[in-house]
């Protein structure tokens, strides 16, 4: 059991560290000796039935009893942790393996040996995200940073605490979110850094509150009144304490009243009422009687030595203290050694025993050296010093350029809108008139009939296509695009939350400009015919220039582009069609190629042509599909390997094209090895 633990109340003092992982757990004496026979009584029964030892039911009742023993018990927790392991192990079950490594790092947590909690807190961290066990994944986290609080490793027990919120928002765990702001809360304390500490304090109140957890709301309550005690808040710190001192006796959490009657005799205390302050502490050492925790007799020993002392009993001072040294000593902690030995030498100072009060002063000088914490405070400082820079950095950012990205982004959207609709518009009238014109021919000429019918039905064809890819492919991102922006409109969705929409928003316009541009090619090819107009091209700068353009979508799937062509490699050919050829080409292999894949473009000599390639290492094709990939009559959508989408024109196109060019087009492909794409084009001595 991990729980906060005091230090001393007449100086800055203690390091409240803390978990929520087995004391939550724990109850009094009485509910949990209730819990635990339940358990037995469960355990027996199940033992009763043939292989138990490989039934998880019978794993996972081990491991509850294991955390009803926490508190009371460290053998058993060791013998429990041991057994479920090896259970698990045998029958492969790795979330009982889990939960057993985080049982078993409590123990040595426990007894003060943190290089073997740590070990193990890490196991069960490996465990957890082999079977993506969400709940025990934060668990583990949290008890690791606590487990690096305890060695003084401030900037790696931040980084767990920090990547546990970040797990905690992704998956909506208010109660570990809640948990984790806590945690965090005690750096900044440790820090002396108050402000941010009551800050954590009361956002993690906030969820507790909305989530009515009991629990977690009265420890929150708990290091709120440590806190205020620091900053001298006497009077904020008893009222609050009070609430936490309830919610634990209704809840008969008995290791934390042990906590919270601490703090109440630390208020005292900080009055100079030494004989409440004994009341608190009384009170708090009967429930320690029955808890076995060495680690927290620590601070309630000092405390006691303490009160003793304010009180002028030396000889009961002098014992509670040396107590306290001896079971620090024993778990081989530096925790409050310099204040018991400090109190040790007030009280034999104050007895006239100058030899061991000299021997006491020369010890806490010793220690004082060796818990130096400077160097792993410096570096807590820096990185939360990093942290708040770039908070604030991102904030500025924010409020500077709200209106210029709102003023962009309704440009950008009304844009897209008009396109659209001067697209439908055009392929409208250009289809009335189409069919006006057949439809009069049919009347004047009936031997035409055949003829006019077939193309009319071709233009509809086109018309149809044009609308389905308008519905499916421009249709949808634009009403995603209206519906953000209303919700924005209606403060529906903030500034920061419509900021990180923006690089969705960015990708979806490339590929909805991509998109147009195909469709205004291939319905340009279809409705009247492209004007080929050649000249002498140099197929290089061709081929670098859209590399240029697509080396975005190339960075995002981190593709390396290879351009293999050569110099003398000059075409004759209508430029901008070839580009249309290469950039549908190229943007087709960065779809299907994978992660960390390669594109490589080059071009062979023959005697008339350039035979150029596109060749990508990705997904390939399937011998069913490489007969029907340049028909005209079939336009299907393919998702990349990132679920890319396209319209299914691109190589309708790229054929059209090259056609257009007195080249050919042609396609080798196997699946899973990659694809390569030819196309030749004339030489311009040839033409």
């Amino acid at each position: 059991m991990e729980r906060p633990y005091l230090k001393n109340q007449i100086k800055p003092f203690y390091l409240f560290v803390w978990i929520l992982l087995v004391c939550l757990f724990t109850t009094s004496l009485f509910a949990q000796d209730r819990i635990k026979n339940a358990i037995l009584q469960d355990l027996k029964n199940i033992k009763e039935t043939q292989n138990f030892e490989k039934d998880t039911t019978y794993i996972n009742l081990l491991n509850e009893l294991a955390r009803e023993y926490s508190a009371y018990n460290l053998d058993s927790l060791l013998i429990l942790s041991n057994k479920t392991i090896d259970l698990s192990k045998d029958i492969k079950y790795r979330k009982g393996e889990a939960q057993g490594y985080l049982i078993k790092g409590g123990y040595y947590s426990d007894i003060g040996d943190q290089d073997q909690a740590i070990f193990f807190f890490i196991k069960a961290n490996l465990a957890a995200r082999s079977i993506n066990d969400i709940k025990i994944l934060l668990q583990s986290k949290s008890e690791l940073a606590t487990e690096y609080m305890y060695q003084e490793e401030y900037a790696k027990s931040l980084k767990e605490f920090l990547d546990g919120i970040e797990i905690a928002k992704q998956y909506k765990n208010e109660s570990w979110l809640s948990t984790f702001y806590v945690n965090i809360s005690v750096l900044y304390s440790m820090q002396k850094e108050y402000k941010q500490t009551i800050l954590f304090l009361k956002k993690a109140m906030e969820i507790n509150e909305r989530s009515g957890d009991q629990k977690i709301l009265a420890i929150t309550l708990s290091n709120l009144a440590f806190t205020y005690i620091e900053i001298g808040n006497l009077e904020s710190a008893d009222s609050t304490i009070n609430e936490a001192v309830k919610g634990f006796k209704e809840l008969e959490l008995d290791p934390w009243l042990t906590y919270t009657y601490e703090i109440k005799a630390t208020i005292y205390l900080k009055k100079n009422d030494f004989s409440n302050a004994l009341v608190w502490l009384k009170k708090s050492e009967r429930l320690h009687e029955n808890i076995d925790q060495k680690r927290y007799k620590i601070p309630l020993y000092l405390l006691l030595a303490q009160t003793y002392y304010g009180l002028e009993n030396y000889e009961l001072s002098e014992n509670y203290g040396t107590n306290a040294l001896e079971i620090s000593k024993e778990l081989n902690t530096l925790e409050n050694r310099d204040e018991i030995l400090e109190i040790l030498y007030k009280v034999n100072k104050a007895s006239e025993n100058y030899n061991e009060a000299l021997t006491y002063l020369e010890d806490l000088k010793a220690i004082s050296d060796t818990i130096n914490k400077n160097n792993n405070i410096k570096e807590l400082r820096i990185l939360k010093s990093n942290l708040e820079f770039e908070q604030e950095r991102e904030q500025y950012i924010l409020e500077n350029e709200q209106k210029n990205v709102i003023q962009r982004s309704y440009i950008y959207i009304s844009v897209l809108i008009i396109l659209a609709f001067l697209i439908i518009i055009i392929i409208l009238k250009k289809n009335n008139k189409t069919q006006n014109a057949l439809n009069q021919k049919l009347i004047e000429n009936a031997e035409a009939l055949t003829k006019n019918e077939a193309h009319l039905r071709e233009a509809n064809d086109t018309k149809s296509k044009l609308f389905s890819i308008i519905a499916h492919d421009l249709k949808g991102p634009i009403n995603s695009f209206k519906s953000l922006f209303d919700l924005f409109n209606k403060s529906e969705l903030s500034s920061e939350d419509l900021m990180t929409f923006m690089p969705q928003i960015s990708e979806n316009i490339d590929s909805i400009a991509f998109t147009l541009n195909n469709l205004l090619t291939w319905g340009q090819s279809q409705m009247n015919g492209l004007s080929t107009k050649p000249n002498v091209t140099s197929m290089k700068n061709l081929v670098e220039e859209n590399f240029r353009l697509l080396s975005k979508q190339a960075e995002l799937k981190l593709i390396t582009t290879v351009n293999t062509v050569d110099k003398r490699v000059i075409t004759w050919c209508d430029v901008n069609q070839i580009d249309i050829v290469i950039r549908n080409l190229v943007s087709n292999a960065l779809k299907f190629t994978r992660e960390n894949g390669t594109i490589t473009i080059g071009a062979k000599e023959t005697p008339e042509y350039w035979e150029m390639f596109v060749k990508d290492d990705g997904v390939g094709i399937s011998k069913d599909k490489l007969t029907s990939i340049f028909n005209a009559d079939e336009t299907t959508t393919s998702f990349g390997t990132r679920n890319e989408k396209g319209t299914g024109l691109g190589l309708k196109i790229c054929k059209e094209m090259v056609q257009n060019n007195g080249g050919d087009i042609w396609v080798e492909s196997e699946l899973n090895q990659g694809s390569t794409f030819f196309f030749t084009v004339p030489k311009p001595e040839k033409l």
